[in-house]
């Protein structure tokens, strides 16, 4: 039998849970919906990790000339270690744990195999970045390996479950989106001018702010600065918009018709 592994490095993320009724990827929430307050369940310290493993069975023939791999099956699970918690969070995480809130002070019930919910959650874990674009996990999942609580001093207080995912009724495990939070949009990518005639473009930069550079690649038909398009000669010409990020050129381009004046 062999074995391989898979690892996602993740970082610093924020981690959502909801209960889950639903069985298909169409199913999940929106954003919008799944990462709201009620949902967070905790920073983490030291990030997280998702674990995909995929088991093979090697087949031989008895002459050992012929060979393949058979995929036999697969999993994911998500470790992390929480910073920020309480006893919700628990009956989240725990699936015996209840709690119950009298006056200023919340119980939190753990323990009993008879007190299961068997609820299915919904995790997202979300890695924000403002230059590169944010990055969400889904799964659905419950935690199987009870928690650890460390309280040592000197350090922050965290809890580390570790989630086992549940397929979805495709089969699927893991979900990963992905923005594009990088790069540079014109506001056209096609215009007409007529001979000494202007006209406007704009550009838009993720992140904001960033120093566009403008240029024509066909300077005898038109010209720009700054936006400003301005028709020189009948005929076409391409309109460049670049901004630089971390070293990488990320360019949008407008095709400009020129018309004759008359």
């Amino acid at each position: 039998m062999k074995q391989e592994v898979n690892r996602i490095a993740m970082g610093s993320v924020d981690i959502y849970m909801q209960e889950f009724t639903g069985s298909a990827v169409s199913d999940i929430p929106a954003d919008t919906v799944l990462e709201t307050d009620e949902n967070l369940i905790g920073r983490t310290k030291d990030g997280g990790e998702i674990t995909y493993t995929t088991n093979y069975y090697n087949v031989k023939s008895d002459d050992g000339k012929a060979a393949r791999n058979e995929m036999t099956d697969d999993s994911a699970t998500f470790s992390f270690g929480l910073i920020t918690w309480n006893g919700d969070t628990i009956t989240k995480l725990v699936p015996t744990a209840t709690a119950t809130v009298t006056g200023t002070k919340r119980r939190t019930l753990i323990g009993g195999v008879a007190n299961r919910n068997d609820k299915l959650y919904i995790i997202r874990a979300v890695h924000k970045d403002a230059e590169k674009g944010d990055v969400r996990y889904t799964m659905l999942g419950k935690n199987v390996n009870g928690f650890a609580a460390a309280y040592k001093p000197g350090q922050e207080t965290t809890i580390t479950p570790n989630i086992t995912a549940e397929p979805f009724d495709d089969g699927r495990l893991i979900i990963l989106d992905e923005e594009s939070a990088v790069g540079i949009a014109l506001s056209a990518h096609t215009l007409t001018v007529a001979e000494n005639a202007t006209a406007s473009l704009s550009a838009t930069t993720a992140p904001t702010g960033q120093t566009v550079t403008w240029a024509s690649l066909d300077t005898d038909n038109a010209t720009v600065s700054n936006g400003t398009v301005t028709g020189v000669s009948a005929g076409t010409a391409v309109i460049t918009a670049s901004i630089t990020v971390s070293g990488t050129t990320y360019t949008d381009r407008c095709v400009v018709t020129v018309t004759d004046g008359e």
